[in-house]
């Protein structure tokens, strides 16, 4: 008998993301075996038990752990689905079989990596912030840093909404014509609008935001509106730099990447002008 935890069976099943699962679960909507189940992490044999919710058998086939990343354009929602009607990643990457969620969130004019994922553990971990798993970010701002703003910010962190974030890492690489600059700059927290804030409070708002890197997982060349899945060397070098614990091994095979016949919208390219 194979026992799961109840939400990490859900999870895998693709059910639905961690946030609504955890919801169904606290507010009693489902039953094991005829009991109502209020504990995530109830232990729970999917090819055996009968699993309930609000009153209907799920049947429950655990998927292999699937990651894939993908290249948000900016006005586009981070997420399946959006009650404003907005257009959202799930119109990106319909041909991906595997039932996958994004981890973390990019705001809607922002742009950049996003993980999609089936791997509960390595979602838990990466949105944890007790990890301090480093976010690369390009940003272009208004106005230029002053070599004393980089080495406060640097030393000391910078002060957003009355909490003293950490001293991160940054510098300018870009200076434009109409007297902005972008910079490059990595952060191990994932507060709201983090950087906006930050960048604004100090006089210079964000004009663009584009993340590059989770930990080791590299954004790279893939154009924008485009995804491909990650390498198996890819995961095994992020579990070895970070605390993350392994669903079982992940068989190496060629990289699936956006078919061409797929529809797509126009990629807008980041290009520091």
């Amino acid at each position: 008998m194979n026992k799961f935890k109840l939400m990490k069976a859900l999870q895998a099943a693709g059910l639905d993301s961690r946030r609504s699962l955890r919801k169904l679960i606290q507010e009693g909507e489902f039953t094991v075996n005829g009991v109502k189940v209020t504990d995530p992490n109830f232990p729970v044999d999917p090819s055996e038990d009968a699993i309930l919710l609000r009153g209907k058998r799920l049947k429950i086939k655990l998927q292999a752990p699937a990651y894939f990343i993908f290249n948000k354009p900016a006005g586009v929602v981070s997420t399946l689905s959006d009650p404003e009607s907005r257009p959202t990643i799930k119109h990106f990457i319909g041909k991906i079989k595997e039932r996958v969620y994004p981890v973390g969130r990019l705001d809607f004019h922002s742009e950049g990596l996003i993980l999609l994922t089936n791997d509960g553990e390595l979602t838990n971990a990466i949105i944890s912030p007790r990890n301090h798993i480093p976010k690369q970010y390009l940003v272009k701002i208004k106005g230029i840093l002053s070599d004393e703003e980089i080495d406060r910010i640097k030393t000391r962190g910078a002060l957003v909404d009355g909490s003293r974030l950490k001293p991160l890492k940054l510098e300018t690489f870009k200076k434009t014509a109409q007297g902005n600059s972008w910079v490059n700059i990595i952060i191990i927290e994932g507060k709201k609008h983090i950087l906006r804030k930050m960048f604004l409070y100090g006089g210079h708002p964000v004009e663009k935001l584009k993340r590059v890197a989770i930990g080791t997982i590299k954004l790279g060349k893939l154009p924008t509106g485009h995804w491909r899945e990650l390498t198996a060397r890819e995961i095994a070098q992020f579990r070895s730099s970070y605390p993350v614990a392994s669903p079982g091994p992940v068989k190496d095979r060629p990289p699936k990447k956006e078919p061409l016949t797929q529809k797509k919208r126009t990629p807008k390219k980041l290009r520091p002008s």
